[in-house]
């Protein structure tokens, strides 16, 4: 593991900036396919995402099959991450190999707020997985109301659009 992820990993954010000081790519990729960025988003390390994307991290670079740090953050709930990846220009609608959106990821993990918050930058709300199923099926599924709730009153303000 590089000393990037390493410090990724235990949350140090002294010693993630150290790395990039030190020449770190921010893009670079480990083992498993992932991106220093996808880690601290998933990891839920704000102050860590600001570096690495101030770094010149790629705010929408995926994994092998496709997972960015969108996906994860949003599966984790962690808005302020949401917010700051989509503002250095997180694709909304990416999809993994299966066809997964970050929609799709919040709404299976019950992350209501994350689920507004993408739906107010412009989630597609009838995007489909390859089983067909859409970020409503998911919510239904995992039992989250609340995430169901925010879709079916995006869907009604649509429809009056």
């Amino acid at each position: 593991m590089s000393e990037l992820f390493a410090a990724i990993e235990k949350g140090d954010h002294s010693a993630v900036a150290d790395a990039i000081a030190s020449g770190a790519d921010p893009n670079e990729i480990n083992e498993t396919g992932t991106t220093p960025l996808a880690m601290a988003a998933e990891l839920g390390h704000t102050e860590i995402v600001d570096a690495l994307l101030a770094a010149g991290a790629n705010a929408s670079q995926g994994d092998s099959e496709g997972w960015t740090p969108l996906m994860a953050a949003a599966a984790g709930g962690f808005t302020t991450i949401v917010e700051r990846l989509l503002r250095a220009g997180a694709e909304v609608n990416a999809t993994t190999a299966f066809g997964l959106t970050p929609l799709m990821a919040a709404a299976a993990k019950g992350q209501a707020a994350t689920a507004r918050q993408l739906i107010a930058a412009g989630a597609d709300l009838n995007a489909k997985d390859q089983n067909s199923w859409t970020a409503m099926v998911w919510a239904l599924e995992g039992k989250h109301t609340a995430v169901v709730e925010v879709i079916k009153a995006a869907r009604s303000q649509q429809r009056q659009s």
